[in-house]
């Protein structure tokens, strides 16, 4: 049985990797994060490069995994937990745990479970990797005269086809405004628009879109999209560790594209903003664009490559990461080009103190919160050194003997030496270099000598810093930038050979790529290299810069580039379909100072832009996806349009600018626009997912559109969704059935009703429709006690009671309630409260858990138990351990409140604890786990039933 399942999974191995070609986003997974781990690890005994491929098994090609070795099949294509290979990776089985040495970490393990499950793809071997001149997209671009629409006209004229008609009106407004700001247009500017005869209504209503402050928040998340923004850190270790200023780059970036900042600025800036002098404050925000990437605790490199893969594929739409180990396959990028830019971004840190982009102010209260940790990281980083070093001492004679055994030995045979001696690489060197005291590391080194422990322990102390510091500016610290600096003596990289960090190879100083500068051009010598990299990218002589931010324009706005793949210009991305049009494009965008608004007016004033998206069944026979452009493409809006726009309908919109990041998932809604919602890393909210948003854990170069069952059913079961219809529905004042109808249309579909539709409504709105009952009220509340008052918690927050869309937030600070436990606030009490349904005797049981690290910081927790009646009942303190809270015989009343309380102590650090108490009466129980539970759902109207209907709509979700 086994036997022919891995015959078949031959089988659909061969099929999946014979169609690799056509699937890019598992190409760049497989480029990204698994060639780097088999040329690293693997290569060596299962390559060509080996004398005699070991087991018989080929890792390097397509053929060799489809063949096997000689256990036979290694891997079934989308059934990673079948296939061979993922078994001994995940070394379950004792006769088969590869590769040799060190287990892979888990999370590349991961990696591996997600090739395989996405079909394994990987791409054939090429006979010859093309020349740069062979490249159409490094030629420099050349103007053809001639408008946008006589370029399209050109092919399609060529293929006897011609531009549909132009759109109507109302069609164009809703189109445009969608296009440019993300919301629709009311009902009365349609109208308006619509009766202006005048020939410059059309450029005028352009000019007031572009002028609006929410441009920049429509075509700002477009770009965030490019550069993997997101709020939290979320590695592979610390979840959810919230960024304290991530919103500063999201706010520069929509202040920037608002500001038409030339977009040679707009580049320059996100790179080197901190090396130009006298440069105004607040444009050190555009750093973020390098720091709030992922960060991998564990390989500074994936760091390094993180970026260096975000800057490339954004700005140049080369896939320079793909020569991490090897000279690219396709494209003229060989593997010291990716060094010389390994060089320029491994030599940046994070500054000891973020620079501010306004005013100080004081916070007291945490700045000295942030001493205490600084001190206890100093404090730690010390005794440990010592501790190392002294261990190190005692080690002499083992050190002295490796030194002599591998005065011979390779890098990689290095490396074996010190894994199977138990030795520290570093101090091995140190040794082999003769030092006088190889022992002594300096304590500005101390992380070359750290043990596993250590690391975890000063992750430990930087994440409590980090999060302190989050906490801060969620409460009102000044913002400041999420900068980089330049180390103080930046030193060149090396070739990883065959990506191993600790075999190092040709020296590789900071250059750009050879393909653009030219294989003879001097390294960088300004700082890092930053500030020239930046230079080179936006010299009106790079062939790619400007191409690729046109065709992403364009892309947005027809659906489709003119080069399909907008992050892949070289040989394995789509040619352009309109050449021509692309490169006048770039010419006229240079020229025009890289005005991204002039982009824009030029763009939407043509016929190709303004036509009808009707269908011609005889044009779409010659040309089925459009890639004319003989008529406009219809779309679907995304995720934030959609939301957006139903808080717009519901006239609930909040139109503020900026500021901190909101939930997307709490209850009732956040009224921010949805650029304004905490992305988590590693977490993306279901509602963003659902809908094809783009993943913050990498560059995303467009939106995927899918059709899948989880959007039907958030139109129809969302509570976000019940809740615009029914404030939808509210907002209507009129009394009678026939105009509420005509203002739940004109809200929503920004028209009037059909006369059929109309009468459809109205018999909907008289019909006898069963509604569910509402719910009994619960026994349990939520919220903290401040001044001896109860507070109940205003917003349910997916899984979590808390005080507002984001914390610390005011009387409530950072006070939360889970099914489980949850933490009080600074000098807040938490509450979970029970009221009694009952009179009698009830028994409470619960355990009541603090837990405290291996570098200990706050002291613990103080849980009550108080009656309404009766004062309190009892009291227990937690601190790094476990205490039963048990009480028996308790006799109560019906409505007598029992409050189970937790406060901070004195110190309000590392306060979370789990606390779920169980309340029982005879036959009846109260569990606080399994009782817990959001707002409950509110009766729809009938009239909200038609606001939800109307809102499912394609009219509604779509753009003609």
């Amino acid at each position: 049985m086994i036997k022919a399942m891995l015959a078949r999974g031959t089988l659909s191995a061969l099929l999946c990797l014979g169609a690799a070609a056509a699937q890019t986003p598992a190409l760049d997974h497989f480029e990204a994060k698994i060639r780097p781990v088999l040329a690293a690890r693997c290569y060596g005994c299962h390559s060509a490069a080996a004398a005699a491929p070991q087991g018989g098994l080929r890792l390097d090609s397509p053929a060799g995994l489809a063949a096997g070795g000689n256990s036979g099949p290694v891997l079934i294509a989308g059934n990673p937990d079948a296939s061979l290979l993922l078994r001994a990776l995940r070394r379950t089985d004792k006769s088969l745990q590869m590769p040799p040495g060190p287990a892979l970490p888990k999370e590349v393990v991961a990696d591996f479970a997600r090739w395989i499950k996405d079909g394994a793809p990987m791409p054939g071997q090429v006979a010859k990797r093309p020349a740069a001149q062979e490249l159409w997209s490094l030629k420099k671009p050349v103007r053809t005269p001639g408008t946008i629409d006589s370029l399209l006209s050109q092919r399609l004229a060529a293929k006897g086809l011609a531009f549909s008609p132009p759109a109507d009106r109302r069609t164009l407004i809703r189109r445009v405004s969608l296009d440019l700001t993300g919301l629709a247009p009311t009902a009365a500017e349609i109208e308006a628009f619509a009766a202006d005869p005048s020939p410059d209504a059309y450029p005028k209503l352009i000019d007031r879109l572009l002028a609006s402050p929410h441009y920049g928040e429509r075509w700002g998340r477009h770009w965030l999209d490019l550069a993997r923004y997101a709020d939290s850190v979320n590695d592979s270790v610390n979840a959810a560790q919230r960024y304290a200023w991530s919103y500063t780059y999201r706010d520069w970036v929509i202040a920037s594209l608002n500001a038409d900042l030339p977009y040679n600025q707009f580049v320059l800036y996100q790179l080197a903003a901190d090396r130009l002098p006298a440069i105004d404050r607040k444009h050190l925000a555009a750093l973020g664009f390098i720091r709030l990437g992922r960060e991998f605790p564990n390989s500074i490199a994936e760091t390094i490559d993180d970026r260096i893969d975000a800057a490339t594929r954004a700005l140049l739409g080369l896939t320079v990461s793909c020569a991490r180990c090897h000279d690219h396959k396709f494209d003229p990028i060989p593997t010291k080009d990716y060094y010389s830019l390994y060089s320029i971004f491994s030599n940046l840190r994070e500054p000891a103190q973020l620079p501010l982009l306004g005013a100080a102010a004081p916070q007291p209260v945490y700045e000295q919160r942030l001493q205490r940790i600084r001190q206890a990281q100093a404090e730690y980083r010390q005794r440990r050194h010592a501790e190392m070093v002294a261990f190190f001492r005692s080690q002499e004679a083992d050190y002295r003997k490796a030194a002599a055994d591998s005065q011979a030995m390779s890098n990689p045979e290095l490396e074996e030496l010190v894994r199977q001696r138990q030795l520290n690489l570093h101090v091995l060197r140190r040794w082999r270099q003769g030092l006088a005291d190889p022992a002594a590391v300096p304590l500005a080194e101390f992380e070359k000598i750290y043990t596993e422990g250590d690391s975890n322990n000063t992750r430990a102390l930087r994440v409590r810093y980090n999060t302190m510091l989050a906490q801060a500016a969620y409460d009102g610290a000044p913002p400041r930038a999420m900068a980089v600096e330049d180390l103080p003596a930046p030193e060149p990289a090396h070739v990883f050979l065959r990506g191993n960090p600790n075999n190092p190879g040709a020296l590789t100083p900071p250059r750009t790529l050879t393909c653009l500068g030219g294989s003879d051009q001097q390294p960088f010598t300004n700082g890092a290299g930053r500030l020239e990299f930046a230079q080179s990218l936006i010299d009106p002589n790079n062939p790619l810069t400007a191409r690729v931010l046109v065709n992403r324009v364009w892309m947005h706005h027809f659906g489709t580039g003119l080069v399909a793949t907008p992050s892949d210009f070289g040989f394995r991305g789509d040619l352009p379909s309109h050449p021509e049009l692309l490169d006048t494009l770039a010419v006229d965008f240079v020229a025009s100072g890289w005005s991204l608004k002039k982009l824009h007016r030029r763009i939407l004033l043509s016929t190709a832009y303004q036509q009808s998206a009707a269908d011609h069944p005889a044009a779409r026979a010659i040309d089925p996806e459009n890639r004319l452009l003989w008529r406009a493409n219809r779309r679907r809006l995304d995720i934030e349009t959609l939301r957006d726009n139903m808080l717009l309908a519901a006239g609930r919109l909040d139109r503020s600018i900026g500021g901190l990041p909101v939930s997307l998932t709490a209850q009732p809604a956040a009224t921010r626009r949805t650029v304004y919602g905490f992305v988590e890393r590693g977490k993306v909210p279901g509602i963003l997912n659902a809908f094809d948003f783009a993943s913050p854990d990498q560059h995303a170069p467009l939106r995927y559109v899918t059709t899948v069952p989880q959007q039907a059913l958030f139109f129809l079961n969302s509570p976000f969704v019940l809740e615009q219809a029914a404030a939808t529905a509210a907002a209507v004042t009129a009394p009678a059935p026939t105009p509420q109808v005509r203002d739940l249309y004109r809200r929503i579909l920004g028209r009037d009703p059909a006369p059929a539709e109309s009468a459809a409504a109205l018999a909907f709105l008289t019909a006898n429709y069963d509604t569910k009952p509402t719910p009994d009220p619960t026994a349990w509340q939520y919220g903290v006690l401040r001044g001896g008052q109860f507070h109940p918690f205003p917003i349910y927050n997916g899984d979590r009671w808390q005080g507002g869309y984001a914390l610390p937030a005011g009387l409530f600070s950072k006070a939360v309630l889970r099914p489980t436990g949850g933490e009080p606030g600074d000098e807040i009490t938490v509450v979970r409260r029970w009221v009694s349904p009952v009179t009698g005797a009830v028994s409470i049981e619960g355990l009541l858990r603090h837990n405290q690290g291996a570098v200990p910081y706050g002291d613990g927790v103080r849980a009550r138990l108080v009656s309404s009646r009766q004062g309190e009942l009892a009291a227990w303190v937690a601190n790094g351990f476990s205490a039963e809270t048990r009480l028996t015989g308790l006799k109560v009343q019906a409505g007598e409140i029992l409050d189970f309380a937790v406060d901070p102590r004195q110190d309000p650090e590392n306060d979370n604890f789990t606390w779920a108490p169980i309340v029982k009466a005879g036959s009846q129980t109260w569990n606080a786990k399994d009782d817990f539970a959001g707002p409950a759902p509110a009766r729809p109207s009938v009239l909200a039933r038609l606001a939800h209907v109307l809102l499912q709509t394609n009219e509604f979700a779509f753009v003609e």
